[in-house]
């Protein structure tokens, strides 16, 4: 929508310089605001394409700040701080998962939402946490250990496919199994 309408400006503007150059008697005028419209037109484009980004990290992002800031006591900073770790474990492969096949890139979006669910799990946990009773965290102490299965699977799938890759000329059919077993235990997990 805003694409449109900064779109629509830019070519009424764009209209105007047109008339101004070929009908008004002040080149210079016409001149003046065909450079106007070219700097509005980039500038604004460009504005819009990077507010869109913009957006979307901090849609990504999102559950990774909510969990920075709902333990305002401090009680569960190891819990939160594990969840955060195990997350940027899983998007510091992003990268490289980019460059697989599209079924693994779809895993590992899987795999990606699934730790940003723990991350907004934990965070409704602990906004929702009875600070009089106190209560042990156990839901929480079980999205961590989820956290750390999930992990530990993850970077087992990536040594596979990195072993596979590099080493296409001894590939060893355990390798296959290997990899087929690690897909069958992540899809029973969710």
């Amino acid at each position: 929508m805003n694409f449109r309408i900064v779109n629509i400006i830019s070519l009424v503007m764009f209209i105007f310089s047109v008339i101004l150059l070929f009908v008004a008697d002040n080149i210079g005028l016409g001149i003046g605001f065909s450079v106007v419209w070219l700097l509005y037109t980039v500038i604004a484009n460009a504005y819009l394409i990077t507010q869109g980004k913009r957006e979307e990290k901090a849609r990504l992002d999102e559950p990774l700040e909510r969990l920075k800031k709902c333990d305002k006591r401090g009680w569960f900073r190891t819990q939160v701080q594990l969840l955060i770790t195990q997350y940027n474990s899983i998007n510091s492969r992003a990268e490289y998962m980019q460059k697989t096949t599209d079924s693994m890139q779809e895993l590992y979006g899987r795999i990606l939402e699934q730790a940003r669910s723990n991350m907004d799990s934990a965070a409704a946990y602990i906004e929702s946490y009875d600070y009089y009773t106190r209560p042990e965290p156990v839901y929480l102490t079980n999205l961590c250990r989820q956290g750390d299965q999930l992990v530990q699977k993850f970077n087992c799938l990536v040594e596979q496919l990195v072993d596979i890759d590099t080493n296409p000329t001894s590939l060893d059919m355990n390798y296959v199994d290997d990899v087929v077993n690690c897909l069958q235990e992540m899809q029973e997990m969710q």
